[in-house]
């Protein structure tokens, strides 16, 4: 399992249809790229940044509740924000001093400048560098007793 990125996370879209949505992401990527990442940004979909409508964010090893707390509440406090406020918001809430971005696109350098004026570093892999994902997104889960019980 040590190559795989396992994180809890968001789908956040853009535009006048604008939501966040939980999610939980298994990626699996090199072992040495996996072991290094404590937050990602991920671009299924875009093939240039003018194009961006929907991301994954993720923070390596957390859980659902630990998320919510530390990313989406203070994204949903914001209000609206632009894709640099969203990497140095997952960059500050996970300590980790570098965001990695996965994408067929890249960064233009104004963002990358404006994240190190934050303290935040940029780590941009193409997006084929994750061989397969798994993403859970909108679920609910819920524990129902057992209607059986041990005589």
């Amino acid at each position: 399992m040590d190559e795989y990125l396992i994180g809890a996370g968001a789908v956040l879209t853009a535009g006048p249809q604008s939501s966040i949505t939980g999610a939980t992401l298994h990626a699996r990527t090199d072992p040495h790229l996996a072991a290094r990442v404590e937050a990602a940004v991920i671009d299924f979909e875009a093939a240039h940044p003018a194009e961006l409508s929907r991301i994954v964010i993720v923070a390596a090893g957390w859980g659902s509740s630990r998320f919510a707390a530390g990313v989406v509440q203070p994204l949903l406090a914001r209000s609206e924000c632009t894709l640099a406020d969203v990497v140095a918001l997952l960059a500050h809430a996970t300590g980790a001093p570098e965001v990695h971005l996965f994408a067929r696109w890249s960064p233009e350098a104004s963002m990358s400048a404006e994240l190190a004026d934050a303290g935040v570093r940029l780590v941009t892999h193409p997006l084929e560098s994750i061989e397969q994902a798994a993403l859970v997104s909108g679920q609910r889960l819920a524990r129902w007793r057992s209607p059986f019980r041990a005589a």
